[in-house]
């Protein structure tokens, strides 16, 4: 499957896989810029909303581009961990302005991780991760269920979204129909982290504890949920019959 997508990002007008590359190289170059300046440190930041929304505030209108790009980065490198940027987010720019800016760097950053894993292929796959992790997946090889199946575990906190990533690569999913349904999916558990963050920074911090433990209650429920839906989808087709 690698060497047909291989083969057709070759038949690809150069002009224009240079024009939709181009936008995907340069925030990646962005990414990879602060990942290397910054590295762990920047978790050190993230944890202290205050100080990390003192930074934002500082560069003004390029706050939010260099949040987007701090986002994208996590979500290539996985440098820091997503919850607390999250949080992080809500504390700076409010429920919403939060939840919007980690969805668009989210996707962004899982853009480019399907681009260069379907040009690469397990070459890429094998520098941030166990190719053979990729086969708890199998179970959503059947097209007719990919979509439905993929829209459910996106929308269950807990589940393995990071790895999922690199193996739709290798589906016949299109990166747009992966946006839309991931974006809409994902809303429920990035939003419950910016609520938590906007409550702290307005000092109510009984809503903020509450939001949180309710979130971790769902985030384990999800994870049981998920590995049902897992080991359902796995059974042969015989023995479910």
């Amino acid at each position: 499957m690698v060497k047909r997508y291989l083969e057709k990002l070759r038949q690809m007008n150069k002009k224009n896989l240079f024009w939709i590359l181009l936008p995907l190289l340069i925030l990646g170059a962005i990414a990879l810029t602060l990942y290397l300046l910054f590295g762990r440190r920047l978790l050190v930041v993230v944890e202290q909303p205050e100080v990390f929304k003192a930074w934002l505030d500082g560069l003004g209108p390029w706050g939010e581009v260099a949040f987007t790009a701090i986002r994208a980065a996590q979500t290539v490198f996985k440098f820091v961990p997503a919850e607390p940027l999250e949080v992080a987010s809500g504390y700076a720019f409010g429920v919403w302005g939060g939840l919007l800016w980690c969805m668009v760097g989210t996707e962004l950053g899982s853009a480019i991780i399907i681009l260069l894993t379907k040009k690469f292929g397990m070459r890429f796959v094998s520098k941030f991760t166990d190719p053979e992790k990729l086969k708890s997946f199998s179970f959503l090889q059947d097209n007719r269920k990919l979509r439905p199946l993929l829209f459910v575990i996106y929308f269950i906190p807990g589940a393995p979204k990071d790895l999922l990533t690199y193996f739709l690569a290798f589906t016949d999913l299109k990166i747009s129909e992966y946006l839309i349904i991931t974006s809409v999916a994902r809303i429920p558990s990035i939003i419950t982290s910016t609520m938590c963050g906007a409550y702290f920074g307005n000092k109510n911090y009984l809503a903020a504890v509450l939001v949180y433990a309710v979130t971790l209650l769902i985030s384990l429920l999800g994870v049981l949920v998920y590995r049902k839906i897992e080991k359902h989808e796995s059974k042969p087709e015989n023995e479910e019959k």
